[in-house]
């Protein structure tokens, strides 16, 4: 099966591998565009002959494609590969809604989704979506020597209004004990960073999926210490509190199970020993390719065979 696969060449999070990966089920061309590319797909596809193609699978920033879904009609055996669609249904955010309605304008459209709860979320309003979890590249993400002297530790973005719950309970913590919130500027540091962090403090609060940096500071060795989503999450991702990572639900019980840790260190490192354990057979981008290569393969049964010129 020939399969086409535009991505993001400035995404934050590198993710070549994973569709590098993909190549091996499959006969893939990877393509990478800048936003101007990905405001006109159009534009873009002149170049392209689709029919060449089996399978297109867009891997692009949902507000560079969201007002071009006349063009996107007429793209067969088309898959949408969403990393961000729990915005659609998250408090405050300001596209909410906008997925669902978005891939209604789109018949035949399969989505890629990265949360369990947010593809249930898209099933239930007639979106022919399947979850694929977040993952990470393993030939990056790796443990490394350094010693551990972050006790407590916190790598990522806060100024987003998405991100708001983060905040405000990260600093809520930061009062109480002595988390470091950081942010690093390479991959080398973001990875030497990790592998200072004896707990990774997880505070994906309103998101309804875990980010990415979950599964990456298991796999750099730290003990996660994450807010529990609820919704069959959990169980979708394998993970179980107290045996490859800690749960909270609140600040209060995010200080028990910090106190707990602190108490039991023996075991508090079994558990970061089998997170590492378990990410790496579950959420590595080379297992993660192999349940894309599933979805993409299953045949289409309403798609659009519209010449593009026919929608303008």
């Amino acid at each position: 099966m020939r399969v086409l696969v535009l991505t993001s060449a400035d995404r934050a999070l590198d993710n070549r591998r994973l569709w590098a990966s993909l190549q091996a089920p499959t006969q893939v061309d990877v393509r990478f565009l800048d936003k101007s590319q990905q405001r006109d797909l159009r534009g873009y596809f002149v170049g392209i002959t689709p029919g060449e193609y089996e399978r297109i699978v867009l891997d692009l920033m949902f507000k560079h494609i969201r007002t071009q879904s006349r063009f996107l009609r007429t793209l067969t055996a088309l898959t949408l590969y969403e990393e961000d669609a729990y915005l659609d249904f998250m408090p405050g955010s300001r596209w909410n809604g906008a997925f669902v309605r978005f891939y209604r304008q789109l018949p035949g459209v399969r989505v890629i989704s990265t949360g369990f709860a947010v593809t249930n979320h898209l099933r239930a309003a007639g979106v022919d979506a399947h979850f694929v979890p977040k993952g990470f590249d393993p030939a990056r993400m790796v443990q490394r020597s350094q010693k551990r002297n972050i006790e407590l530790g916190f790598i990522g973005r806060l100024g987003s209004a998405a991100y708001s719950g983060r905040r405000s309970l990260l600093e809520a913590l930061a009062k109480v004990e002595p988390l470091q919130i950081m942010r690093t500027h390479t991959a080398d540091e973001y990875v030497d960073t990790l592998s200072r962090i004896y707990v990774f403090i997880s505070a994906d609060v309103g998101l309804s999926e875990y980010m990415a940096k979950n599964f990456e500071a298991m796999a750099c060795g730290c003990l996660l210490l994450a807010k529990r989503q609820g919704r069959g999450e959990e169980e979708a991702l394998g993970l179980e509190d107290g045996v490859n990572l800690l749960l909270y639900d609140d600040l209060a019980s995010l200080l028990e199970r910090l106190e707990w840790a602190r108490e039991y260190p023996g075991l508090a490192q079994s558990i970061a020993v089998r997170g590492r354990e378990h990410v790496l057979a579950r959420n590595a981008y080379d297992k993660l390719a192999r349940e894309i290569a599933e979805v993409v393969s299953v045949p289409f049964t309403n798609v659009s065979s519209q010449p593009w010129w026919k929608f303008w």
